[in-house]
């Protein structure tokens, strides 16, 4: 099993057992972990998604504990940087792809929390345009 595995499941034991601070503690050491592994291996979508888990582990954290805006930001910083890995062009079209597809995932959260907890309206605006756009950017498969 790999440290990152090890520590999400530690920090997923925590958190059904409501130790919040060593749950949190665990996510961030996971999150440290995963971005060094993924830096290494960008191509590698199992390390990209189990990133992205593992903010949005800490976005139910800290929901949990009545921290919205906090939440929030864990749920945009997976958004934010799958969008930026879609636009580059120094990036393969496999990894562009991936992050495309993987848009979808992470905007659904977004909009799922800005339900429950009234964002801007810029903002909500924003996220209604980008599912828009990701829907009608999705590669067909053939």
């Amino acid at each position: 099993m790999e440290v990152w595995q090890s520590l999400l499941l530690k920090g997923n034991d925590s958190f059904n057992r409501l130790e919040l601070p060593l749950a949190e503690e665990y996510y961030h050491q996971a999150i440290e972990c995963l971005e060094q592994q993924w830096c290494a291996d960008i191509e590698d979508s199992n390390l990209l998604m189990a990133w992205i888990s593992a903010f949005h582990n800490l976005a139910v954290l800290y929901e949990q504990q009545g921290q919205p805006k906090i939440a929030f930001r864990y749920l945009q910083i997976p958004h934010q940087r799958m969008y930026e890995l879609s636009q580059k062009s120094q990036y393969s079209d496999d990894l562009k792809f991936v992050a495309l597809r993987t848009l979808k995932f992470t905007l659904m959260p977004l909009l799922a929390f800005s339900k429950k907890y009234p964002a801007c309206d810029g903002c909500l605006s924003s996220l209604k345009k980008m599912e828009a756009a990701i829907n009608a950017n999705q590669p067909v498969m053939h």
